[in-house]
């Protein structure tokens, strides 16, 4: 049973035996995903929001976090736990939930951002443009990792060099990057990528350099290519309407005080200092290496990926009947 339910049954049967209405009683949220507790997203938002929004009700409301898939595994069902209320919060994938985001996967267009913070405020200025994605819970941050690296068992400088190779990506924009670099393109959650490259189940993955952190991926990867024209992925964290509407007024602004664009940047944040550890992991490894691209093989790599935006803009439009040429042009300033 959700916050809202259980709380306003509570309220209910308080006011209905005392005869008078009443303030609800401390409340304990849940919040729900499916990284590991040692994740940065735990470490950098979900504590943060925790003990902030503690802080900020004096103990009225509380969040109790479920990592680790411990209220359903994997990031495709994430918005759909938060929408049935089976965790009042949840944070997830826009790109690889089964609820269609389509709005604000234009944020994970090649290309488009240098910085996670960058994106943040490019998402927070033009919020109108997805905010459609998330009408049926309370949005409470949309932001990105940092731009994707290519992580590797084997050497790569060019496009020729990841001809024919298996190569793990998170979202349909992902995947028709590294098709267009000409690999083949892996679905798979990320937890099961070390797994996955040791056994040599892919060669590679086309993911944030802060996944190296978070996954360990430099004890599997011979070679981590930066310096790509790459892309984001977007990650959403978001509550159950009814379980907001049951918090008073009062609670809500000040949720809502410390969510936000505030609660964006702590994980932008966060995705950075897990890249700098990343990185420092990986030339502190014996047989990986950190390769960055020059800017004639970058070139390259770019040059595989003209007209692929159009491409991927025209799709999806048809695909989820929406126009969203006008949500690119509009953060593509």
């Amino acid at each position: 049973m959700n916050f809202a339910k259980k709380t306003g049954l509570y309220a209910s049967a308080v006011a209905f035996a005392m005869g008078l209405s009443m303030p609800l009683a401390a409340a304990e949220l849940t919040l729900a995903h499916y990284l590991p507790p040692n994740h940065e997203l735990q470490v950098g938002a979900a504590e943060p929001l925790a003990q902030e929004l503690a802080k900020a009700t004096n103990g009225a409301v509380t969040i109790k976090i479920y990592p680790s898939g411990e209220l359903g595994a994997g990031p495709t069902q994430q918005y759909t736990r938060a929408l049935e209320g089976i965790a009042d919060i949840t944070i997830g994938l826009t790109g690889s939930d089964a609820v269609p985001m389509p709005r604000s996967l234009m944020l994970e267009m090649p290309g488009l951002f240098d910085t996670p913070r960058e994106a943040v405020d490019v998402i927070w200025d033009n919020m109108d443009a997805f905010a459609e994605d998330f009408k049926r819970t309370q949005l409470l941050a949309l932001f990105p990792n940092s731009p994707a690296a290519l992580v590797m068992t084997r050497p790569v400088r060019s496009p020729e060099d990841l001809a024919g190779l298996n190569i793990r990506t998170s979202s349909a924009i992902g995947a028709a990057m590294v098709g267009a670099w000409g690999a083949n393109a892996v679905t798979m959650p990320a937890n099961d990528l070390y797994n996955a490259m040791q056994t040599g189940v892919v060669d590679g993955a086309l993911i944030g350099i802060d996944g190296v952190n978070a996954f360990r991926l430099h004890e599997v990867a011979t070679n981590v290519v930066t310096n790509l024209p790459s892309n984001v992925t977007m990650f959403f964290v978001t509550m159950n309407r009814e379980s907001y509407a049951a918090l008073s007024e009062d609670e809500r602004a000040k949720l809502m005080a410390v969510a936000g664009r505030e609660l964006s940047m702590k994980g932008a944040d966060a995705f950075v200092a897990s890249g700098d550890e990343a990185k420092a992991n990986i030339l502190a490894t014996e047989g990986s290496s950190l390769d960055v691209l020059t800017d004639d093989e970058r070139a390259a790599f770019s040059a595989r990926l003209d007209g692929l935006a159009d491409k991927i803009i025209a799709d999806l439009s048809a695909s989820s009947k929406v126009d969203l040429m006008d949500v690119y042009q509009q953060i593509n300033k």
